[in-house]
């Protein structure tokens, strides 16, 4: 009888190599048997993969497989994950019907699933159906796409899915705006009025992740060597927000404040489509 016993690894074939023995006749019933051997190390085993045997036999035309993996959890809701996906900058600025996706990943089953979306201003909100699928490793995934407006997103509207489920200890609660947010601030007036030399701006960023970023500043539109100015690390929003947020302190002589010169606070991220933003002030501008 011929078939043929082929092994993947996440759905994915040509990770391993599995040695097949000749099929066997069962005289009892006419029918025959064999076993497929695939060796893997215990690392490979525990980082959780999903390893499946597919046979196939051309003969009656069928095709049958079953999946293995380990099981380091008992608890149905512990690798529940929630994502949101920003728009694409083509639904933004060309088709101009923006959306952004709440993803629920790795549910053991599709069962007593409440997902809702909210934003921070109030408004009525049209949420698309929610989808749901079954994945190759026996795990369901559901996904909700809210329509939004490209002038709420510039502004920095900020939008929350809220996903609900028994067996979750507690919803799992995420918020999504235009990232990053730069927030420039002046000088106070007890500085400025102040018997010192120098004053201070203050660059507020916030809403980004992941936390890798570079923050700079400007004088008059250039690098300076000589700016003195201290960041500080990236820290969490906190509150079911898996966003960061920083601060950069620049000090200033206030001789150069009082001229005019502008101060420009340049940050870098990679979830920009310019990769790129800054914003300036000065005392003249008032910007």
């Amino acid at each position: 009888m011929a078939f043929t016993v082929t092994w993947l690894v996440d759905g994915q074939k040509g990770q391993i190599d599995g040695v097949t023995e000749p099929a066997k006749k069962i005289s009892r019933n006419n029918t025959f048997s064999t076993k497929s051997m695939a060796k893997i190390t215990q690392d490979e085993w525990l980082e959780g993969k999903t390893y499946t045997c597919q046979v196939s036999h051309p003969g009656s035309g069928s095709e049958v497989q079953d999946h293995a993996r380990s099981c380091r959890e008992t608890s149905s809701s512990c690798c529940i994950q929630v994502f949101l996906v920003p728009p694409s900058p083509a639904a933004l600025y060309v088709d101009r019907k923006p959306k952004i996706t709440c993803f629920v990943v790795n549910m053991h089953d599709d069962k007593d699933l409440q997902v809702v979306w909210s934003q921070q201003k109030p408004g009525f909100l049209n949420p698309e159906p929610l989808d749901l699928k079954e994945e190759f490793n026996d795990t369901y995934t559901a996904s909700i796409s809210l329509p939004i407006s490209t002038h709420d997103w510039e502004e920095g509207e900020t939008f929350t899915c809220k996903v609900m489920r028994s067996d979750l200890p507690a919803p799992i609660i995420k918020t999504i705006s235009k990232n990053p947010v730069i927030y420039l601030l002046h000088p106070h007036p007890e500085e400025l009025t102040s018997s010192g030399d120098t004053i201070s701006l203050t660059c507020l960023v916030r809403g980004f992740f992941p936390k890798d970023i570079t923050t700079q500043w400007q004088k008059n539109h250039r690098l300076d060597k000589n700016l003195k100015y201290i960041t500080a690390p990236p820290m969490e929003e906190g509150d079911g927000d898996s966003n960061y947020f920083l601060y950069s302190k620049l000090k200033v002589n206030k001789d150069s404040w009082n001229r005019g010169d502008t101060y420009t606070c340049m940050v870098i991220h990679e979830a920009l489509s310019t990769k790129m933003i800054q914003k300036t002030v000065s005392k003249v501008s008032g910007k």
